[in-house]
């Protein structure tokens, strides 16, 4: 009787018990697929649908453009990243464990869609050399892909585009010039500002 007393008393004065999984983060949006974004002092993780963290904080995350509120999203069982290479800002995607899918190598990339990408990849021709300065000369050039989730080149999209590196950090990717219309089509726009429908 004793024993059944104490385990009322118990069960009465204990109040409900609550685990705490995650902690002082700054702000937490809603799920995207599996995960849900969650920022703390300015770097960005992600937690699962139990709540647990399961990419830890890091500071290589892209915010979503898509909409008004800027956070970060899985599309596809990918998120998009970006590191400092060389002065240069490069895109890639990591998976849903926070493992490098893509390697950063692009100047700028789309999210995926129906399990595709736009990326924005940077050429380097060599055009001669020069004999004062003994060095060669060089010119670089834009040009736009369609990648699969496992980074495979899918597609060439015909709009090479001039460029020239800028000498400090840019901060803003180039811009790209398609966009996804329909699953297996996209749009290109070239150098006249029209644009010029692909199946892929």
């Amino acid at each position: 009787m004793k024993n059944l007393l104490f385990l009322i008393f118990c069960l009465l004065f204990s109040g409900p018990s609550f685990s705490q999984i995650v902690t002082d983060v700054d702000a937490i949006y809603p799920f995207y697929g599996e995960l849900s974004a969650v920022r703390k002092s300015g770097t960005w993780g992600f937690i699962n649908k139990e709540g647990v963290l399961k990419i830890n904080y890091r500071s290589d995350i892209v915010l979503n453009n898509d909409s008004n509120e800027k956070y970060p999203i899985f599309k596809n069982g990918r998120c998009l990243v970006k590191r400092l290479i060389d002065n240069i800002y490069m895109y890639g995607f990591i998976d849903e464990n926070g493992n490098d899918v893509v390697t950063p190598q692009y100047l700028n990339a789309s999210n995926f869609e129906n399990g595709y990408a736009i990326v924005v990849k940077l050429l380097k021709d060599t055009i001669g050399y020069n004999e004062v300065f003994r060095k060669p000369l060089t010119k670089y050039k834009l040009e736009e892909y369609i990648i699969d989730v496992s980074g495979k080149t899918i597609k060439y999209l015909e709009n090479p585009i001039e460029y020239i590196i800028p000498k400090r950090t840019q901060l803003t990717p180039p811009k790209i010039h398609s966009k996804f219309i329909a699953p297996g089509i996209v749009a290109v726009q070239n150098k006249n500002k029209k644009w010029n429908i692909y199946k892929y």
